[in-house]
């Protein structure tokens, strides 16, 4: 599954009701997921090869980019280095478990009902390549839930699916909905042949696929649209 940088996210205010955070003013959750998205692996690959490590600063300071070494730094220092490694090694390459074992991201095993897409809307239904396609989905929440994601994964006829993810940090019972703007200009990875893409959009709890505690999907709906000649 090819991860391309074409999409344009907005969610959409059908509650009040806002997700849930780790704490007032203060929400470590988003930094440790996308960190830990980008190093996690480089993280593996330092610890088993690096040697023994000192603190913190000895095992981040391996990381290739400045901004990584901070939040490295920030997140190991919060549960210690040898929790950190130790946790490292557990999440196995996957980012919201390794981000709820630190703490820093809630956990809140739904139980019963809890997420059911209501609708998938693409607007305009077709159009040539180049068209903006507006993919909404609306989804209702039965239960509370905790961190996880919702996902987008686009089908072309004639080449491999690429797709998107958003974090979610749970969501209390209500009505929401999310809008990803689909940019369908040709690029090398994309030329946006004629024909029909599929459209899958899902909502889980931790990562999508993940066979992780606290990670399950709570529901996936199929839509598509058209490109023209």
């Amino acid at each position: 599954m090819k991860y391309l940088a074409i999409f344009v996210l907005a969610l959409i205010a059908f509650s009040q009701v806002e997700a849930k955070e780790v704490e007032a003013g203060l929400d470590l959750c988003p930094t440790c997921v996308s960190f830990a998205t980008q190093s996690i692996d480089q993280l593996l690959n330092i610890i088993l090869n690096a040697g023994v490590i000192g603190g913190c600063a000895d095992l981040c300071g391996y990381l290739p980019n400045k901004v990584e070494q901070t939040v490295c730094d920030l997140l190991c220092d919060y549960v210690g280095l040898e929790l950190f490694i130790k946790l490292i090694k557990e999440a196995d390459l996957d980012p919201i478990y390794l981000c709820e074992l630190i703490t820093v991201c809630p956990i809140h095993d739904c139980e019963g009902e809890c997420i059911t897409i209501d609708e998938i809307n693409i607007v305009p239904p077709s159009g040539p390549a180049g068209t903006e396609f507006a993919i909404e989905m609306a989804f209702t929440v039965h239960n509370q839930t905790g961190t996880g994601e919702i996902v987008i994964d686009i089908f072309p006829p004639d080449g491999e699916p690429f797709g998107d993810g958003e974090l979610t940090e749970g969501y209390a019972p209500g009505k929401y909905g999310i809008r990803f703007g689909l940019k369908t200009e040709p690029t090398e990875d994309e030329p946006y042949s004629a024909g029909t893409y599929g459209v899958e959009l899902g909502v889980c709890e931790g990562q999508c696929g993940s066979k992780h505690p606290h990670s399950y999907v709570y529901d996936v709906k199929k839509s598509s649209f058209q490109i023209t000649e």
